[in-house]
């Protein structure tokens, strides 16, 4: 399962504290389960929550829930366009006026394909990237990726025309 190492990597570039603290941020599956049909591969799909646990975090939450939005659009998309517009959960307790601790809960999904090798020596295993839905559109350009954390602009465009403002203003 790649994506909760993706996750990890993700949330430790933006959240500064999460390097110079890696015991803060705490990642494992719950409820994890294969769905496969018998076919002529081994492919299957993955499916679990996963729980995101930042612990000691002193600061605004919505340093945290920028990035998992912008996580989500390149790793889980489909969870942006569910119906009841809720593309995770969390729970916080806050410890004192300063930090607090989060509990993120994401339900996720991995394909994976085995296909077997032309020589019959094994598998070969791959584990395909989601589908890109934000070229899905003429004229469409905006993503969550397009700015974020303190201004600092992640993705740039060649569409002269698109507004690349950070979701979070510097002064905020």
């Amino acid at each position: 399962m790649r994506k909760a190492d993706s996750l990890r990597q993700w949330l430790t570039a933006f959240l500064p504290d999460l390097k110079t603290h890696p015991d803060r941020l705490q990642i494992y599956v719950e409820g994890g389960q294969i769905s496969t049909r018998q076919s002529r591969t081994l492919s299957f799909a993955y499916a679990y929550t996963l729980k995101v646990g930042i612990w000691d975090f002193a600061g605004d939450a919505d340093t945290i829930m920028v990035p998992m939005l912008a996580w989500i659009e390149k790793e889980q998309p489909q969870l942006l366009r569910r119906s009841d517009a809720q593309p995770f959960t969390f729970e916080a307790e806050l410890l004192d006026s300063e930090a607090s601790d989060i509990l993120i809960s994401i339900d996720l999904t991995e394909t994976v394909l085995v296909l077997p090798r032309a020589d019959g020596s094994g598998y070969d295993v791959q584990h395909p990237a989601e589908p890109n839905f934000c070229d899905a559109f003429d004229g469409v350009t905006a993503s969550f990726l397009q700015g974020f954390g303190n201004a600092e602009l992640l993705v740039e465009t060649a569409d002269p025309d698109a507004d690349l403002t950070p979701a979070i203003p510097p002064d905020a």
